[in-house]
């Protein structure tokens, strides 16, 4: 069930991906407005909010705070086809952030706390299915939707339609605010009362004792998400402007990948929790940079291919490595935080991770806009944000495998 909330979440997110040409137009913004949207418009207010709803994960029955947060954004995301401005936008993007915020750190302390530490990986990548699935359909929905709103108008003009990417929004919406009481399918496990206790800043605290763990850690998946971001943000529109592919084709393709990328996941988890039981206590990091440093060639050359089927091949290869990539940070978050510190830990560790990967369509848009000077250039701008950003993440990684290994077994007695 919170699996497929997830989705639903990532839908509304990234739903505005494949509109992007379409908003443009509409609204006469730059790629660097866009950039703005699409990025620190939703994660500034995504990473703030955390830390409340955190705290209430905590205190609070956690269904509820997913409850309200899902119809939170469900709604707000429907509103965003009324938007005719840049501010407008702004603002919707940012009650999209509040609800979203309040998934993760519930539902991360939920999954903690049903599941034994020899199983957890597997578990939360199930869960971390969602953003793949959600993104997947975002493509395909959001493409197929643009065309059929379009031919709908075309036939039935007297309809007097909206522009149709007003209309996909209003559809996406509905499943969220629909499916928001699912909540209610599943049980609450009872906490102890210590967990209930727990002061704010016990979790500052946790968090500053293992600062030799804590700030590689999260620096390197702040490199990673700037990468996974730009392409979510990107790549459709770069399809668009390289190769002049209509929505109707590139978006279910991009959501055939994505769900490549959800298929992947389980299997990943499962083989960490196999290299967990048999002794490697740093697990789920020294298994990703593995699959970084596989993709880093790939991933420095894709968006300088002409070729659309070579273009795709590579590029599903580094999506599927670099997008997905939450579930291996807060596997291993969890792993070494204690029982009644979850909630909250889990959203400082967010915030972070989200304002970082804002800068990725931010970061993408300014290059494109400032640097290159040139639309045409954007798959530039991505090819220099995946040559640096990877690197960096490679390098801190790998150098928190220590710490970590050392937190988990400090951890052992809280689990």
């Amino acid at each position: 069930m919170l699996t497929v909330l997830y989705v639903f979440s990532y839908l509304d997110r990234f739903i505005l991906t494949m509109l992007v040409p379409s908003v443009k137009a509409s609204l006469k913004l730059s790629d660097f407005e866009m950039g703005i949207i699409l990025g620190p418009a939703f994660a500034i207010v995504f990473a703030i909010a955390g830390v409340p709803l955190g705290w209430a994960a905590d205190r609070y029955s956690r269904r509820w705070v997913i409850l309200i947060g899902a119809l939170i954004f469900g709604i707000a995301t429907g509103v965003s086809g009324l938007a005719t401005s840049f501010a407008a936008l702004f603002l919707m993007r940012i009650f999209v952030g509040i609800g979203e915020a309040s998934l993760t750190p519930a539902a991360m302390s939920l999954i903690a706390d049903k599941m034994p530490r020899a199983r957890l990986t597997t578990a939360i990548s199930v869960f971390s299915m969602g953003p793949k699935i959600g993104s997947s359909a975002a493509y395909a929905i959001g493409g197929l939707a643009l065309i059929a709103a379009g031919a709908i108008e075309r036939s039935f003009p007297a309809m007097n339609l909206s522009e149709p990417w007003r209309l996909t929004l209003g559809v996406a919406a509905f499943p969220s605010i629909l499916f928001a009481f699912l909540v209610f399918t599943f049980s609450e496990p009872r906490r102890a009362k210590r967990a209930v206790e727990a002061s704010e800043s016990g979790a500052v605290a946790f968090m500053v004792a293992k600062r030799g763990l804590m700030i590689p850690l999260t620096l390197g998946f702040c490199c990673i998400i700037i990468c996974g971001q730009s392409l979510i943000a990107w790549v459709p529109t770069f399809i668009d402007r390289q190769f002049h592919w209509s929505p109707a084709i590139y978006g279910p393709t991009l959501g055939a990948i994505s769900l490549a990328g959800a298929a992947t996941l389980v299997p990943k988890g499962m083989i960490i929790d196999w290299l967990f039981k048999r002794g490697v206590r740093d697990a789920p990091i020294r298994f990703y940079t593995w699959l970084l440093m596989g993709t880093l060639p790939l991933a420095m050359v894709v968006f300088l291919l002409r070729n659309g089927t070579l273009f795709l091949l590579f590029y599903s290869i580094v999506a599927v490595v670099t997008i997905p990539l939450i579930a291996y940070f807060t596997t291993a978050v969890q792993m070494v935080t204690p029982k009644n510190l979850r909630g909250r830990v889990t959203a400082l560790t967010s915030i972070p991770l989200a304002l970082f990967g804002s800068l990725g369509p931010l970061i993408v848009g300014a290059l494109t806009d400032f640097v290159f000077r040139d639309e045409a250039r954007l798959g530039w701008s991505l090819t220099a944000v995946m040559s640096t950003m990877i690197p960096a993440a490679l390098i801190c990684m790998r150098y928190c495998l220590p710490a970590l290994r050392e937190a988990v077994d400090a951890n052992e007695d809280n689990n």
